[in-house]
């Protein structure tokens, strides 16, 4: 069979604004449909947070997986601010964390003013407006997406907020990609919500399939910081020693298993990095969520 579908170097974009559920602001919607996908399949939806910084990796790794034979098409959403890259990561904190302790901010020092630690807890605001406005708006604008299957990626402080949304909301999405997760937020008070997400799970009538990832060199010292960040080197050392990012994550995928999950992988990424980690997280992510032999 000749295949005459027309191949973009680009990935689709579309984009809209809807009302930020803090009520002040905007949140911008970016949307990448795939290529070609038959008119009567339903489409699974990938959901990005951060996607200031990470829809435009998303959506063409989509783009990419999809152009493979068999691998199906899905689409790609991301919600992001169209800030400054010092605002952003001060609205990205106030929309993805839990609230985190007077103490436990203020021992974060200049790592906590940089990420503006003090406008914290707006998670479950943001997952509500995940789950209760923005997936209808979405199936309302492209009624292929109107299905069974809904991902959730988040990486980093997005880990973190995608491990509370499986936590306390494991109904919301049908797949969670938990990337690196920000587990020691307020001193891994998060995992004391596992023993109510054992009674949430266990009542479920389908279970949700999660992916769990570190980068393998999430715990090396480093040995600089970007400049005009605020934070020194020493600062940054110890926020590293302290966060256990690989040992968190197998602990935390560890205590998932206990608490019921059947469908889960845990993935160290032996030469992966914190920021490099990302996509190799997204792809094997999204594999294992459609269940493409991953």
């Amino acid at each position: 069979m000749e295949l005459t579908m027309q191949f973009s170097v680009r990935a689709s974009l579309e984009q809209f604004t809807l009302p930020h559920p803090g009520g002040e602001g905007l949140l911008k919607i970016s949307v990448a449909a795939p290529a070609m996908a038959p008119p009567d399949t339903k489409l699974p939806v990938l959901y990005v947070v951060d996607g200031d910084f990470l829809f435009g990796m998303a959506a063409e790794i989509a783009r990419a997986l999809s152009s493979v034979a068999a691998f199906p098409p899905f689409m790609v959403v991301g919600i992001g601010y169209e800030a400054t890259y010092l605002d952003f990561l001060k609205l990205r904190t106030a929309d993805l964390s839990p609230p985190i302790s007077a103490e436990a901010a203020a021992a974060m020092g200049s790592v906590g003013a940089m990420i503006g630690s003090d406008r914290n807890g707006g998670a479950d605001a943001f997952l509500a407006f995940l789950a209760d406005t923005l997936k209808p708006e979405i199936a309302a604008r492209y009624p292929q997406t109107d299905g069974d299957e809904h991902i959730l990626f988040g990486h980093s402080l997005g880990g973190l907020f995608a491990a509370h949304a499986l936590l306390t909301r494991p109904d919301a999405f049908s797949n969670f990609i938990v990337s690196s997760p920000s587990l020691w937020w307020d001193g891994f008070s998060i995992l004391q919500k596992l023993p109510a997400f054992k009674e949430r799970l266990a009542a479920l009538p389908k279970q949700p399939r999660v992916f769990v990832d570190v980068g393998g060199k999430e715990q090396d010292p480093p040995t600089s910081v970007p400049p005009g960040l605020g934070v020194t080197l020493e600062e940054a050392q110890a926020q590293i020693r302290a966060a256990r990012m690989v040992e968190a994550a197998k602990e935390f995928a560890d205590a998932l298993r206990e608490a019921g999950v059947a469908d889960l992988r845990h993935i160290a990424f032996a030469e992966e990095d914190h920021t490099s980690v990302a996509p190799s997280a997204m792809i094997h992510g999204v594999r294992f969520a459609l269940r493409q032999g991953a």
